[in-house]
């Protein structure tokens, strides 16, 4: 119903945001990383989410596309609701989640406040091939420039840094993979990007 608002930011809660445009004060539940972005009395635009449910409705900010993109993902998994969501957003960086669901670490998710084991596991079952069929790096691994399942979670640790697929690829052809942990490989790619 409303893609975004731009408005000039009047309060910064601890998970809300007071957005004030058209001299109406909405009220955000936001996650800690799009309120860490934020500053009072600053000109932004908050991509929103209207949550209607049982009992009334609330609509939720988000920083950029991307942190949407990722909450809608979330709320689409059954048990997860839209504070579950936030919550999670809140725990990681939108790249730390990224790399830990298309990388299968249900333990750095289970680390998030409210996430047991299950439900972690549950959101790299259902979210890993979708994220890594957005990065869409299968068919250069597969062809040579980077061997094995370490070289790919290496690739996607990469892009959630920043860098664009071929950065990332290129950096990746300069490193000795073979034996190496991805956190090595990463640390090796920066030093030698």
């Amino acid at each position: 119903m409303f893609d975004y608002f731009t408005g000039v930011v009047k309060d910064l809660g601890p998970n809300t945001v007071v957005l004030e445009t058209g001299g109406i004060g909405y009220e955000f539940t936001a996650s800690r990383f799009c309120i860490n972005n934020l500053k009072l009395e600053d000109t932004v635009k908050l991509y929103s989410y209207l949550n209607v449910y049982e009992g009334g409705m609330g609509l939720f900010g988000f920083y950029s596309k991307e942190e949407k993109a990722m909450f809608l993902r979330l709320i689409s998994i059954s048990g997860i609701a839209a504070k579950g969501a936030i919550g999670i957003l809140s725990g990681l960086s939108l790249n730390e989640l990224c790399v830990a669901i298309v990388g299968g670490d249900a333990k750095a998710l289970s680390g998030i406040k409210g996430v047991g084991k299950k439900t972690a596991e549950r959101i790299v079952l259902e979210l890993r091939d979708k994220l890594g069929e957005e990065f869409s790096i299968g068919a250069d691994v597969a062809g040579g420039f980077v061997k094995g399942d370490v070289g790919e979670e290496a690739i996607l640790a990469l892009m959630a840094l920043g860098f664009t697929k071929q950065e990332s690829l290129n950096a990746l052809k300069r490193v000795d993979t073979n034996g190496k942990t991805v956190e090595e490989i990463i640390k090796a790619a920066l030093k030698r990007g």
